[in-house]
């Protein structure tokens, strides 16, 4: 803590001596994106990581040859995808295609803030990046929550992103184990 906050001093101070805006923003966001941001970030990373390795571990052991399939369609779709597809060609599964959508789109904000620190420009792939951050905004705005808003070119990860997270992972896992 003693560094952070002889850091962030010495960056106040140079603000103030400078009175430049940007480097005023650039100050706050530093601020504001560890502190605010980070428990959510890591509880993200968690939950949808954690989903990933469950429905994997389904898909291995009810799927024979599932992970020679699963290699053969690279490219196509994000693990979830693929691994759902699999389970679905070998057992009677019904799922909310909203959900596993939705979850898709957690899915590559995740892999935005794992892989690139919440920041969007120089996102791998930007574009998927971009819808998928419309579609939990426009989701959001229909339940009024707050899951998710950009600042600065970084995500900020909200409360009830987490939540939604982990009740969407529940609702998928339990839809799949009930067919199993």
């Amino acid at each position: 803590m003693e560094s952070l906050d002889a850091t962030f001093s010495e960056e106040w101070k140079g603000f103030c001596e400078s009175g430049d805006e940007q480097q005023y923003k650039e100050y706050l966001r530093e601020i504001e994106f560890p502190y605010r941001n980070v428990l959510n970030s890591s509880f993200l990373i968690a939950f949808c990581s954690l989903t990933e390795h469950v429905i994997a571990a389904i898909t291995k052991e009810n799927v024979p040859d599932s992970k020679n399939k699963e290699k053969g369609e690279k490219g196509k779709g994000n693990w979830l995808d693929k691994n759902i597809d699999l389970l679905k060609t070998n057992f009677d599964i019904e799922l909310n295609d909203t959900d596993v959508k939705l979850f898709s789109h957690y899915i590559r904000i995740r892999n935005c803030v794992a892989h690139n620190g919440g920041r969007i420009s120089g996102s791998k792939f930007l574009n998927q990046l971009k819808d998928a951050i419309e579609a939990v905004e426009k989701y959001a705005k229909n339940g009024n929550f707050n899951m998710i808003t950009t600042k600065d070119d970084y995500l900020m990860i909200g409360e009830d992103l987490i939540s939604n997270v982990v009740i969407k992972s529940e609702e998928i896992v339990e839809r799949i184990l009930e067919k199993i």
